[in-house]
């Protein structure tokens, strides 16, 4: 009964001196914790964010602000400028917090200290100054990549104008005006079969004019000749000859054409198909480059070019910090009874050589 007594003792008084602490630790060391939160846009990772936001050189920059130096957290991290800037980043990377909220697109930044409103000004100025940070460093990415690309352009441009001058070369080496494609034949071809048409022709009248002159010659010759019929016999054979030139004529401009024709389908259109093809290329190429730096310059001018946006301006905290009661108070309980254990063994150890005397 005594040994359970002396161990509850122990055990309250343990109690009694965890609520103590956990009551007066906030009265007489107050702590401050503000906190703000950054929007992870679509694109970007939040745990490389949440890296950076730790990153040693995120928190030499905060450091190097002259809104941070005139803070009373600073002023309280040593005695000269050297002191305070030495100490500065090891004592900020235990104050300073950066954790993504889970199942949000959300991270949460916070900072702790003495002083509420140094709070408040550290966790405002880490938050806006790395999405400051982070969309200078875009724009500056953006803006290589816009003069690699303008160059690129320049170059492709050349190209294509080169290309197009290759087709206005084969139109000027072969004399077409017109080497593309179209549902309509070329007018070479429409002039071919014209010839070939009006050639069929030709040869069809000075058989017929043949066949009249024929059947006049083959009539019986009468006692006195017929001044119409070898009028109409002369006018024949004139109208012959001249078809009959008329199809040389015809078949020489023929010749010529499908001479044409055949350097039009065998060469030309060759030669002009593969320059095109080499220009649609170059088409192709300068307009997804066109695509991409209009693409980027739109990323350029977009405020949320880095993928991140500052959701509000961090309130000043009102009250300090409670430090759970579940830590001090179970802690300084078990301690107690512990002590009152150690107690009751030390006392049982000093009656037994005293029963034995």
């Amino acid at each position: 009964m005594r040994t359970a007594m002396i161990l509850l003792s122990f055990l309250v008084v343990g109690l009694a001196i965890g609520w103590l602490i956990w009551f007066l630790v906030p009265q007489l060391w107050p702590e401050y914790t503000a906190e703000t939160f950054i929007r992870v846009l679509p694109g970007t990772e939040k745990a490389s964010t949440v890296r950076l936001l730790r990153h040693k050189n995120t928190l030499e920059s905060l450091i190097d602000r002259n809104k941070i130096q005139q803070t009373e957290w600073f002023f309280g991290l040593g005695g000269t400028m050297d002191e305070r800037l030495k100490a500065a980043v090891p004592d900020l990377k235990k104050r300073f917090r950066a954790k993504a909220m889970r199942d949000s697109d959300l991270i949460r930044v916070s900072m702790t200290c003495g002083n509420k409103n140094d709070a408040a000004v550290i966790a405002n100025e880490i938050a806006s100054l790395f999405v400051s940070r982070q969309g200078g460093m875009k724009r500056k990415e953006t803006a290589e990549k816009l003069a690699r690309l303008s160059d690129q352009q320049v170059r492709i441009q050349k190209d294509l104008d080169l290309a197009e001058r290759a087709l206005d070369d084969v139109r000027r080496r072969y004399g077409f005006t017109d080497l593309e494609e179209h549902d309509y034949p070329h007018p070479i071809t429409a002039r071919l079969i014209r010839l070939q048409g009006e050639e069929d022709n030709c040869a069809l009248d000075i058989n017929q004019l043949q066949t009249r002159r024929d059947a006049l010659l083959s009539r019986p010759s009468p006692a006195k000749p017929d001044p119409n019929t070898t009028a109409g016999i002369k006018d024949l054979e004139l109208k012959i000859k001249l078809a009959q030139n008329r199809l040389a004529e015809l078949s020489k401009m023929r010749d010529v054409t499908e001479k044409q024709q055949g350097e039009l389908d065998l060469v030309a259109k060759v030669q002009y198909a593969r320059a095109k093809e080499i220009r649609n290329e170059r088409q192709t190429v300068l307009d997804a480059v066109k695509t991409k730096i209009e693409e980027l310059k739109i990323l350029y001018d977009d405020p949320d070019v880095s993928g991140l946006r500052l959701v509000d301006i961090t309130p000043i905290p009102l009250n300090a910090d409670i430090l759970p009661w579940q830590i001090p108070v179970p802690i300084a309980g078990g301690t107690g009874l512990l002590i009152g254990i150690i107690c009751v063994l030390l006392t049982g150890k000093k009656r037994k050589p005293n029963q034995q005397a």
